[in-house]
């Protein structure tokens, strides 16, 4: 069984001499973008950690990484992070970004009433299942008469 490899001992060696790995830049800057996102997605991820991230690519790097998440993930970081913002579940996309990016700069946290919820939609209630063993044919006794049509004489079965 291999020994597993410090990947982040091997990113600092390449981060150390890029001329030595020149065909994997392109790589590298995609991998680097995708476990950033996915540190910032992480459930666990508290507001403390997103402003230390931020501290530590700076604010342009940030913002391009920021730049790269799709509606759906930018609004529920804004969720998460600032879920008494009134806007959080309403707004364009490039607000929530940029709410993202100020919340990381040091921004706190909308402060007012109860947390934004979305009404949900009351459906109809459905009428209530039929259930087989009440139906009419499971409720029926036998008379001891063979009520089936007789088959006709002319025709036979297909598998005689």
């Amino acid at each position: 069984m291999p020994l597993d490899v410090d990947g982040l001992a091997i990113l600092k060696a390449i981060l150390a001499a890029p001329d030595a790995f020149p065909d994997i830049g392109g790589e590298a800057d995609r991998a680097a973008r995708m476990l950033v996102i996915r540190q910032l997605k992480a459930k666990t991820f508290p507001l403390s950690g997103l402003r230390r991230v931020y501290e530590v690519l700076g604010h342009e790097v940030f913002t391009l990484v920021v730049d790269d998440l799709t509606e759906a993930e930018t609004r529920n970081l804004v969720v998460r992070f600032d879920p008494r913002h009134p806007d959080g579940k309403t707004a364009p996309p490039h607000w929530l970004r940029r709410q993202i990016v100020a919340l990381a700069g040091g921004a706190e946290p909308h402060a007012g009433g109860e947390v934004a919820r979305t009404p949900r939609l009351s459906l109809p209630a459905a009428a209530p299942a039929v259930r087989a063993i009440g139906s009419p044919a499971f409720t029926a006794r036998w008379d001891g008469k063979d009520h089936d049509p007789r088959p006709r004489k002319g025709k036979r079965k297909a598998g005689d």
